[in-house]
């Protein structure tokens, strides 16, 4: 039996025959524009509403783009709830893109039960100023699509924005790494029955020349476009063995989590380097009469799936070096609990926005579900982005282990400009 994706029956262009319109408008040489349109949260729809109310959504956005857009562009599908328009007009094409995301805004699709209202983003790329070839112009358009997505939703950004922005960061990010200006700060992770700091995450920062401190957030799409992840991974990690081996010294217990991704179990001589470095801080361990080593790795589902059975025998080379795992962000993917039968994981991270929903009564049974079964793994449950005392007593009478968030501090301890050149 086959299985059917939501909106193979929609009328309307291929990807493929996508690709072969806008290389046939390229060869004809007059400007046009692309503009790639992303249903917001569609997969929450398809998952609650179902494959049949999916369909609905599909088949009345592309009556939308249609209407707007009028009958002299091409309007297809891209893939998954995701369209991409052809259009000449090209000098009016942000308040046309605009006149487009207001009526999506005040489309109404009525369920069984409920009116639902849906939102979406917008890249948008103009060809030739954008990319003088096929693959570069879409490439160009899919980047500018995910930047509004991550900025928010519900609004378009154009590709030269994003390009623009990327080349400046890009350039800003490999001067930090080769000056070894991409340090680690660290947040607190409290036990919630005992009041105690009994961890810390480290997290990316990146040092600018002027003295001012850069979130992760604001480099890490750009170090993922330039390949650069690996390199700030590497940094963040040799950082926080540093002060692994200095809390050993100090006798100070505290669990240390830090992130990796997928780029860097891509760079297989990395990993190795660092296991070295793990096989050390492991044998300090066990001279300081700590046989259990205080290093946790942090890593999504995106790691995950990327290449399951590689990444897979990669963390088991940590695992085996003296290192514990966490999966971070659970609750945010549709099969983590698949990755807990296939690997040890000491920790479970509930994902922020979950966490911030724990007022509502389902959120609460989910988390609730989640606990106990954590418990029956023996795996630390620990809560992000707990930000108010009423939400950490929810947490804690639900049977959640730990939690970290602003309530109990923000990153800090990251080296200034000053202390890295002395």
């Amino acid at each position: 039996m086959s299985m059917s994706n939501p909106g193979d029956s929609i009328s309307v262009p291929s990807r493929a025959a996508l690709q072969q319109t806008v290389a046939t408008r390229m060869e004809l040489g007059k400007r046009f524009g692309v503009i790639l349109c992303d249903i917001d949260r569609f997969k929450l729809i398809n998952y609650s509403l179902g494959r049949e109310f999916a369909d609905r959504v599909l088949r009345q956005m592309a009556e939308v783009l249609r209407e707007v857009l009028g009958a002299d562009a091409t309007v297809g599908r891209w893939g998954g709830p995701e369209f991409l328009c052809v259009i000449n007009e090209t000098h009016n094409v942000d308040m046309l893109v605009e006149r487009l995301r207001q009526r999506i805004e005040r489309l109404v699709i009525l369920s069984k039960t409920s009116r639902i209202h849906i939102t979406a983003s917008f890249g948008v790329a103009s060809f030739p100023e954008d990319g003088g070839g096929p693959a570069d112009l879409l490439n160009a358009v899919e980047a500018a699509l995910y930047h509004a997505k991550d900025s928010g939703r519900n609004r378009a950004v154009r590709a030269t924005t994003v390009q623009k922005r990327l080349l400046g960061m890009g350039a800003a990010l490999e001067a930090a790494l080769h000056e070894q200006r991409v340090v680690a700060a660290y947040q607190p992770i409290v036990d919630l029955h005992s009041g105690q700091v009994v961890a810390e995450e480290a997290l990316a920062r990146m040092l600018l020349p002027n003295g001012r401190v850069l979130a992760a957030e604001e480099f890490i799409e750009v170090s993922q476009h330039l390949q650069l992840t690996y390199k700030i991974d590497q940094s963040v990690i040799r950082a926080t063995l540093e002060r692994c081996m200095a809390s050993l010294r100090d006798k100070t217990p505290l669990v240390h989590f830090v992130n990796i991704s997928a780029d860097l179990l891509r760079h297989p001589e990395v990993v190795q380097d660092l296991l070295g470095l793990i096989g050390k801080y492991c044998d300090a361990c066990q001279n300081h009469g700590n046989t259990h080593g205080t290093l946790v790795l942090e890593l999504t589902e995106r790691e995950l799936f990327a290449d399951s059975r590689n990444v897979r025998d990669l963390l088991m080379a940590f695992v085996n070096a003296g290192l514990k795992l966490a999966l971070d962000d659970f609750g945010r993917g549709y099969s983590s609990f698949q990755y807990l039968a296939d690997l040890p994981f000491s920790f479970l991270k509930l994902e922020g926005s979950l966490v911030s929903r724990i007022h509502e009564p389902t959120v609460r049974a989910i988390i609730q579900g989640i606990q106990r079964i954590a418990e029956e793994l023996k795996i630390t449950t620990l809560a992000e982005g707990v930000e108010t005392a009423e939400t950490a007593a929810i947490i804690k009478d639900l049977g959640i282990d730990w939690a970290q968030g602003f309530l109990y501090g923000r990153a800090s301890g990251q080296p200034t400009l000053a202390a890295r050149q002395s």
